[in-house]
């Protein structure tokens, strides 16, 4: 898959830009705040989900303006098609999608055609922070394979809100709570089933190569634990038999105790056994960057092409031997990669290979 043609209209700093690259490999170069993580924030927007910094969107729109939009053309193969997506800020907010000219509702039309997996800076902090941010980075890989996965989740999410606000308001709803907690059991098994399936097939097929040692994926779920073992009906039955048993511990913690939002997901070394969350700020890089890579073989495996990969700043905490590594990788992906830094230098090793823009002040140039 190539990304042929992006367009922006006032969003970030771009008032209106048409960007043409011609290579799968994309270097974008230039001073902090130029507008690179930007460029990199529109393609995110183009699969389902919110982008990499997951903005609001009036934080979208250029200041001053009222509307933005994003438009690419992507080659895969023979076929080409067309995504578009944006928002007018005088209306209700609402992000609109396009697929080659027609209005959709569903983002997992899109999801069908493309899809979007990324690391930024501040992934970085991902083994220190709450789980949350660890769960999000996990289903942009499963979505990226199964689109429907994102409705699960959001699906699920919702339940789960709805039942802490009866338990609160109205806890002696026995049948309301009855049907929300079927709704969560439905969603949460497969959700779940999606995040045990992806994981298994990562680390059936571990991404290692000389800069970069073999990591194996964790996920801390008692839902996957119970799949394991049990057929997915079943699986639905325990948890609706615990949230039924949960209802007045929950109430009192405002909080809803058995579901897919209480997973973690994390890596380790799988010679070493080295947790991520005891590595270096380098060695959790690799175990990221691995990750993706690992991923990006898989879905070329599974549906013949790889996600957009957009990797903002990725050479910071890498050693000479990994950056390399890195972009010696990056040559056989099927699929669009972006990639910013501020030195041109840097990426050296795959002049040639890759097209260099340089972007400055909300403009895109060959360099």
């Amino acid at each position: 898959m190539k990304l042929t043609r992006l367009a922006l209209t006032d969003f970030r700093n771009y008032t209106h830009t048409v960007w043409t690259p011609e290579a799968s490999i994309l270097v974008l170069t230039g001073e902090n705040g130029s507008g690179k993580t930007n460029l990199l924030e529109a393609v995110s927007l183009l699969a389902p989900g919110r982008g990499l910094r997951g903005a609001a969107l009036p934080a979208l729109c250029r200041q001053g303006a009222e509307r933005w939009g994003v438009a690419a053309t992507l080659q895969s193969g023979l076929d080409e098609f067309r995504i578009g997506t944006g928002s007018d800020l005088s209306e209700k907010q609402r992000r609109t999608f396009r697929l080659d000219g027609e209005n959709i509702r569903s983002q997992a039309l899109i999801g069908q055609k493309f899809s979007c997996v990324w690391l930024t800076p501040q992934m970085d902090r991902l083994f220190q922070e709450g789980s949350s941010g660890r769960r999000r980075f996990l289903d942009r890989l499963v979505m990226a394979l199964s689109p429907d996965h994102g409705r699960q989740i959001a699906a699920h999410d919702r339940s789960v809100v709805s039942r802490n606000r009866v338990l609160s308001e109205r806890p002696n709803e026995a049948e309301w709570l009855t049907s929300i907690e079927d709704s969560i059991a439905r969603h949460a098994v497969a959700a779940s089933a999606a995040r045990l399936a992806l994981i298994e097939s990562m680390n059936a097929h571990p991404f290692e190569n000389d800069g970069f040692s073999a990591s194996t994926l964790h996920l801390d779920c008692a839902i996957s634990r119970h799949l394991t073992t049990q057929p997915a009906l079943e699986v639905e039955d325990w948890i609706r038999n615990s949230l039924r048993q949960a209802r007045t511990e929950d109430r009192q913690r405002s909080t809803t105790s058995v579901g897919a939002h209480r997973a973690d997901f994390t890596l380790s070394d799988t010679a070493t056994g080295r947790p991520a969350e005891l590595s270096s700020s380098g060695q959790q890089k690799v175990m990221l960057t691995g990750t993706i890579l690992s991923h990006a073989r898989l879905m070329t495996q599974e549906r013949g092409y790889a996600p957009a990969i957009l990797l903002d700043e990725p050479l910071l905490h890498l050693d000479e031997m990994r950056r390399h590594a890195l972009l010696d990788s990056l040559e056989g992906l099927r699929a669009p990669v972006l990639i910013t830094g501020t030195d041109a230098e840097a990426f050296a090793p795959i002049a040639g290979r890759a097209q260099f823009f340089s972007v400055r002040n909300g403009t895109i140039s060959p360099s």
